[in-house]
């Protein structure tokens, strides 16, 4: 018998056929759009209707953004000759901590903070409120709130929220993340608001996916968008884009020297 080198529960095939979590992929085809397809591939159920429009307006929330870091990373690439698969992998590879990804962090917070106010039997309100009078008293900044971009209002991070709760899914970690961003304001007089990492985290939670999965939610849609940059910048554009002009580049090093060779 030949012994057994990997375990997956995700999916299997065989000649004909390809299963995801059991459920035929021919199926699927037929069935599921894509957002529905991911509570197949993640959570091995399939999803209410709700819960799979609530996914497919996450994925569409994030599909471009326009001329950002990612779409120019790839812009570049892809006018020096690369291939699309490599222009679209290096628009990915910018997604992280800072920019884009920063709902995975965002997303592990607020599994704690959920759990940890389940646990006393703190309501949301109460919890939140203690929780940014403690962050103020140690002047630290909470993840999931503010965006260069969208300073006063993100219509992405509205659309989320009134679509959670039209279509009843609005749950214990949209909940919370909302009332954050209601005390920020009522204890510092300032708008700060919840930004899309901190949005899409909290949908995704009560939507049952991982904290871990947070990025995925952001870079696989992204890969399209980025796409689009890429295939724009080689049909539209002259090729080799200039990375900064003289004028717009401060040097600071050691001046211009003769060189003695070693000894």
């Amino acid at each position: 018998m030949t012994q057994k080198t990997w375990r997956t529960a995700i999916a299997s095939h065989d000649k004909e056929s390809i299963h995801i979590a059991g459920y035929r992929v021919s199926d699927m085809m037929r069935h599921l759009d894509f957002g529905a397809a991911l509570f197949v591939l993640y959570q091995q159920r399939l999803p209410s209707a709700a819960e799979a429009k609530l996914a497919n307006a996450l994925l569409v929330s994030v599909i471009d953004h326009g001329i950002v870091v990612p779409s120019v990373i790839a812009r570049m690439v892809a006018a020096s000759g690369v291939p699309i698969q490599a222009c679209a992998a290096a628009g990915i590879l910018t997604i992280g901590d800072v920019h884009g990804g920063a709902g995975e962090q965002v997303g592990r917070r607020l599994a704690e903070d959920v759990a940890r106010a389940k646990a006393e039997g703190t309501p949301a309100r109460e919890y939140a409120r203690r929780m940014v009078a403690e962050a103020r008293g140690r002047k630290e900044r909470i993840e999931g709130y503010g965006h260069p971009l969208h300073p006063v209002t993100d219509e992405r991070v509205e659309t989320i929220v009134e679509m959670a709760r039209e279509l009843g899914v609005f749950g214990a970690h949209l909940e919370l993340a909302v009332a954050v961003a209601d005390e920020i304001h009522a204890q510092s007089g300032k708008r700060i608001p919840l930004n899309i990492d901190g949005a899409m985290a909290g949908a995704l939670l009560d939507l049952g996916f991982d904290w871990r999965l947070a990025r995925v939610f952001v870079f696989v849609p992204r890969a399209a968008g980025i796409s689009a940059h890429a295939v724009e910048e080689v049909t539209r554009e002259r090729g080799w884009r200039i990375a900064a002009r003289d004028e717009e580049i401060d040097y600071d090093g050691p001046p211009p020297r003769p060189l003695q060779p070693p000894r």
